[in-house]
């Protein structure tokens, strides 16, 4: 479900009728977009024009006629649309300091312009954690510049930046600037210097300014402004007066100028100005809702607690207090004709629009004239003058606008007024009623932040709540503040009905088995997750799913795969059920590490093929989720040693990731990384991204696959280092020795426990070590770990000069690796691995050893020559020998074939292949036609196999 937006806040604010053009600003404003500049900054207190001036600017860029191509000069010949620049905006309030919907809103402007820039990019805050926001810029960036013209400049304007407080909106700005596509130009109004690299921008030269002494009104702009747009006469002397004591303060000038329009004695009053703005605000605030009908004083009032004001929503909020429409009376001025039948009649709308005629301090949003805005300084005084007159009636007006909001479909504003009037059971119970759409779109700093503002004993008296912060809490890594509130839950349940506390204690098993995963503890999640499925109704399908996914991941670490696909099969059901493709995705990642588990590689990628096309037609496949899918293929390709495009997928996963700022996700796609990393001896990018990853484990509640993995990770790098005594010291302070117990999936640890003790010299202890996982293992069918754990065992054998049981452990490795083409599991053991392989085979050669096993010669002839390749360190990774290329067909592959069948077997499709070569389809066609022939076979499968065999890739 996408966030809801109010689309004025997108609205660039139209030029005023009157207005005073400030041709030296707009030079100023024209000269930094020209000279390339990164940022504009529009820095000044409240009431300096700020908004004004860029909306004329803008209006100028848009107006094609007035768009000042070259210094100074308009261009008169014909210039064609694409030169001309485009023009984001976004009106920013409070509400905007939730990172999702921040995002939102700049998404949506950027897609003004261009409706493809962002695709996948709103989807990325429904993930089922909100994503930190200088993440998604990472490839909004990329897609700007992809998808913008070079030669067209486009403007962004954020509004209003000073409402923002969030240091996550911050730093992703941050990030945008140091990033921005050359044609991009933001500009920032604000009332206070944001935490910005303003500084450095300056020094390079990227920034324009413009503050408070620059926004001032000179006198001659004073006197356009009172004369001609006010409608004032007034002397020289006294514009220059009133242009001094207010120091050119536009606003301050408005106030005046409304005071004086129905006096006679302007002279007096200009004499009798003077002050500090504190003052001067205090005074003309006086002056101007004085001389103001009764009831309109009440309508200004009563609607200054609104952010933005349209007339049945007016009508609402102000409804019949004190009658304020027979106040209004004869005493209105207003430019419109026929006032007195238009009072008769009188309503909210009329009333807006008449304010905007007479300039007070009223700012249309859209062209229809349908939505508004007070002044922001005008509006913090009507507020101030409120409270200090009707305190106790500020709750009431809050409380009608939440209930207009609430009945207009916009709950998110509901709930904001609804925590303004303090009326917190009403927001408890809108709360109660949003908070799992706010989950299933990603809105989480939306729900933790409101309820938080709830007391606490109001949200321990709601048990659905009470689940919903645990749930946020775990997501934060807050896993003890989680349970609390899930004890909270439980202790409620006897207050309600039988048919409500049972979905509720669904709810909290399903909380439950969610951090129990967390812990890695296999056994609560399956006693939680099947006490939710018990509890839960079927149409809970939110909770259900997520339960069911707990519960096969449960089961696919406790080895019974076949329990494990009937539980996604359940998730599945429930995310197709509701529409959540994020749901569906995450079971089809799922499946895919089921596929992997067995070995089964081949179906694996198919699934994540699969996968990719669905994401694709639904237009996620740059949504976070897809990740995963992304990691998974990945891995895959580096483990038949294509590093190449192994690496090419697991940075688009961990782009995507860091966008959705899944700890899983992060988690898989940067474990992958850095064996990419390891395997290319890139051991500074190795360590950078342990770091990164050793920073998630310590900043959250990671699962303990990411901290096993990253803790294996570790130990490998320094193992290969030569690091052993703080690879040792790592593993005793992770609790791994060689009999202590070792449960999935912390048998990572235990494979870098023997990879340690071998290069210590103490093979004895590291067969040893691996005799009860390798058993668990092969009782469990996780073929993967046995042909890890045969490898290691077979070098631990092999150390001490037992060469014949070393062989037969690598033959059984091989036995099982052959038939999906493992490579990378053989070639990250080194040296010791390439000299055991030579042996079995001589020992083939000799006719002794291996055929029983159905071991083909040529995939232990590749793994050798892949060892060649990666010793010498020439050519691609993974690339074949010469003598290891020979054909021994009839009919040779040509070079082009052999291209075809190397994006073949790394699992792309014909399409795919076509763009990647850049020929057509039916070429790609032709040629895979001809390589089944000569391959002698007629599935893509099969062909990778027989090229595999024959070492051709």
């Amino acid at each position: 479900m996408p966030t809801q937006l109010l689309t004025t806040k997108l609205y660039i604010p139209p030029v005023r009728p009157g207005l005073v053009s400030r041709p030296r600003l707009i030079e100023r404003l024209n000269a930094g977009l020209r000279a390339g500049r990164k940022l504009a900054l529009l820095s000044a207190p409240a009431g300096f024009g700020k908004t004004t001036l860029l909306s004329e600017w803008v209006g100028q860029i848009l107006d094609i006629g007035d768009w000042i191509l070259d210094s100074g000069e308009t261009s008169q010949s014909p210039i064609s649309n694409s030169q001309y620049p485009q023009v984001g905006w976004v009106s920013l309030d409070e509400g905007d300091n939730d990172p999702a919907r921040f995002m939102a809103y700049l998404v949506s402007a950027l897609q003004t312009i261009e409706k493809s820039i962002g695709k996948g990019t709103l989807v990325a805050f429904q993930a089922p954690q909100p994503p930190p926001v200088e993440s998604v810029l990472t490839a909004l960036v990329n897609e700007m510049a992809a998808v913008l013209q070079d030669d067209r400049p486009f403007i962004l304007v954020l509004d209003d930046y000073h409402v923002i407080t969030a240091r996550p909106i911050h730093s992703a700005l941050t990030f945008l600037l140091d990033h921005l596509p050359p044609q991009m130009h933001l500009v920032i109004a604000t009332r206070v210097d944001p935490p910005l690299p303003i500084a450095r921008l300056r020094g390079r030269g990227q920034l324009t300014e413009l503050r408070q002494n620059d926004l001032r009104f000179t006198v001659d702009e004073v006197k356009e402004f009172l004369n001609r747009g006010m409608g004032l006469k007034l002397a020289v002397d006294d514009v220059a007066a009133l242009a001094s004591r207010t120091e050119g303060w536009i606003a301050g000038l408005q106030m005046a100028a409304v005071s004086m329009q129905q006096r006679e004695d302007t002279p007096g009053f200009v004499r009798a100005f003077a002050g500090s703005n504190r003052y001067i605000m205090d005074y003309l605030i006086e002056e101007v809702l004085q001389r103001q009908p009764e009831g309109l004083q009440t309508f200004l009032l009563h609607t200054a607690i609104l952010d933005r004001l349209t007339g049945p929503l007016c009508d609402a909020v102000v409804g019949e207090i004190e009658d304020w429409r027979s106040k209004i009376g004869n005493r209105v001025q207003s430019p419109i004709s026929n006032i007195q039948s238009l009072i008769s009649n009188l309503q909210s709308q009329a009333i807006l629009e008449y304010l905007e005629s007479s300039n007070l301090f009223i700012v249309p949003l859209d062209s229809e004239r349908q939505w508004y805005r007070y002044h922001h300084l005008f509006a913090d005084l009507l507020r101030k003058r409120l409270r200090q007159a009707h305190p106790d009636l500020v709750p009431t007006l809050h409380g009608r606008a939440s209930l207009w909001y609430e009945q207009n479909g916009l709950v998110a504003a509901a709930i904001d007024h609804a925590l303004a009037a303090k009326d917190f059971y009403r927001a408890a119970h809108l709360i109660d009623e949003l908070a799992e759409t706010l989950w299933g779109r990603g809105e989480q700093t939306s729900l933790s932040t409101w309820l938080a503002a709830l007391p606490d004993e109001l949200v321990t008296s709601r048990p659905h709540l009470c689940a919903c912060q645990a749930m946020v809490l775990l997501m934060a890594g807050q896993p003890d503040a989680a349970e609390r509130r899930l004890q909270s839950a439980e202790r409620l349940l006897g207050s309600t009905t039988e048919e409500a506390a049972l979905e509720q204690q669904g709810m909290v098993a399903a909380a439950r088995a969610l951090s129990a995963y967390f812990r890695g503890d296999g056994p609560a999640i399956i006693r939680f997750s099947r006490r939710a499925l018990e509890m839960l109704p079927e149409g809970n399908a939110m909770w259900r799913g997520g339960a069911a996914v707990n519960l096969g991941d449960a089961y696919r670490w406790s080895g019974d795969l076949s329990a494990a696909n009937r539980a996604y099969t359940e998730a599945m059901k429930a995310g197709q059920a509701t529409g959540n493709t994020f749901l569906v995705m995450l079971v089809g990642i799922k499946q895919a590490f089921t596929q992997m588990h067995q070995g089964r590689l081949q179906q694996a990628l198919e699934v994540c093929r699969q996968q990719l096309e669905l994401l694709d037609e639904r237009g996620l496949s740059d949504a976070p989720m897809a990740a995963g899918v992304y990691a998974v293929w990945g891995y895959i390709l580096c483990e038949w040693n294509d590093l190449d495009k192994a690496s090419s997928y697991v940075q688009k996963a961990c782009e995507l990731s860091e966008r959705g700022h899944s700890v899983g996700l992060l988690g898989l796609s940067h474990l992958t990384l850095v064996r990419i990393l390891c395997a290319r001896r890139d051991v500074t990018g190795a360590e950078e991204t342990l770091h990164k990853l050793e920073r998630l484990v310590r900043e959250s509640n990671a699962p303990v696959w990411i901290t096993s993995g990253a803790a294996a990770w570790r130990v490998w790098l320094w193992v290969a280092q030569g690091k052993l005594d703080a690879a040792a010291q790592l593993l005793r302070e992770r609790g791994i020795s060689v009999d202590g117990d070792v449960i999935y999936p912390r048998e990572a640890e235990r494979l870098s426990l023997a990879r340690l003790l071998i290069a210590q010299g103490k093979s004895e202890e590291a067969a040893r070590s691996l005799e009860q996982p390798l058993q668990q293992a092969e009782a469990d069918e996780r073929v993967p770990w046995v042909i890890a754990m045969s490898i290691l065992r077979a070098l631990a054998l092999h150390a001490q000069g037992d060469v014949e049981a070393a062989l037969a452990s690598l033959e059984r490795a091989l036995s099982l690796a052959e038939l999906e083409g493992y490579v990378r599991v053989f070639l990250d053991e080194g040296p010791a691995m390439a000299e055991l392989l030579r042996k079995v085979l001589g020992a083939q050669r000799k006719g002794r050893r291996a055929a029983s096993q159905g071991i083909a010669p040529g995939y232990v002839s590749r793994l050798l020559a892949a060892f060649d390749v990666s010793e010498r360190g020439t050519g691609p990774p993974g690339e074949t020998s010469s003598d290891a290329r020979a054909q021994p067909l009839i009919e040779p592959l040509s070079e082009r074939e052999l291209e075809v069948l190397r994006l073949l077997a790394s699992g792309l499709s014909n399409p795919e292949i076509a763009q990647e070569l850049v020929i057509a389809r039916s070429t790609v066609r032709s040629h895979v036609k001809s390589i089944y022939s000569k391959l002698n076979v007629h599935k893509r499968w099969d062909a990778a196999q027989r090229a595999r065999d024959l070492g051709l890739l």
